[in-house]
């Protein structure tokens, strides 16, 4: 694993960046090819924040960006915690989304593997893909992974970035989309966890 570490608001040492590679290399075993890895820390000057000591770590593979966050006292810790959950999501979307040659099989046998198996436990299921299969079956929905079950339709409102985060708080929405009037794009704000706010807007 190609593993690239940047820091922010804190001193990078050589024990805290071989700490950081180590724990992220746990997640290479569960693929053949070398995975590209970029973890940032930061530490907040807010001594307000009590969770101040941030690991984030991104991993790109096959077009698509697994990405996690942790926060907690210590820089450790954070990294510890953020190394656990990107290994997690990595199994996870081994098991759900990648197969071998970087192709989704085209057989109409889905293998679903659970996690116990990747961590070298002797246990699978295979379901067969036919009309006798019952997708509302809790079995079935947990090998299968999350679907969407519901969808939403909304008229997008021109309005400035600013009164875009009062109607996340008055809606008590953690996010809520808008087309920005200064741009005309469509936009999102969102809660961040210092308790700012966060813009998402497309490059196009």
């Amino acid at each position: 694993m190609q593993v690239i570490v940047t820091g922010r608001n804190i001193e990078l040492t050589s024990a805290l960046k071989d700490y950081v590679i180590d724990k992220l290399q746990r997640a290479q075993k569960h693929f053949d090819h070398e995975l590209n890895c970029k973890a940032l820390l930061s530490v907040a000057k807010n001594p307000s924040i009590a969770k101040s000591q941030t690991a984030e770590v991104t991993v790109q593979i096959n077009g698509q960006v697994i990405r996690g966050a942790e926060s907690t006292e210590n820089m450790y810790a954070s990294i510890d915690f953020v190394a656990d959950k990107i290994e997690r999501q990595l199994r996870k979307y081994k098991t759900r989304y990648y197969h071998k040659g970087n192709k989704v099989t085209k057989d109409r046998r889905l293998k679903i593997v659970t996690e116990e198996e990747l961590d070298e436990e002797e246990f699978d299921i295979a379901i067969e893909l036919d009309a006798s299969v019952d997708l509302d079956n809790e079995a079935v929905q947990a090998a299968l992974g999350p679907r969407i079950v519901r969808s939403k339709k909304f008229a997008l409102v021109a309005m400035a970035p600013a009164e875009a985060c009062k109607h996340v708080d008055l809606l008590g929405h953690e996010f809520f989309m808008f087309i920005n009037k200064d741009t005309s794009k469509v936009c999102t704000i969102y809660h961040r966890r210092d308790g700012n706010y966060g813009l998402i807007e497309p490059e196009y």
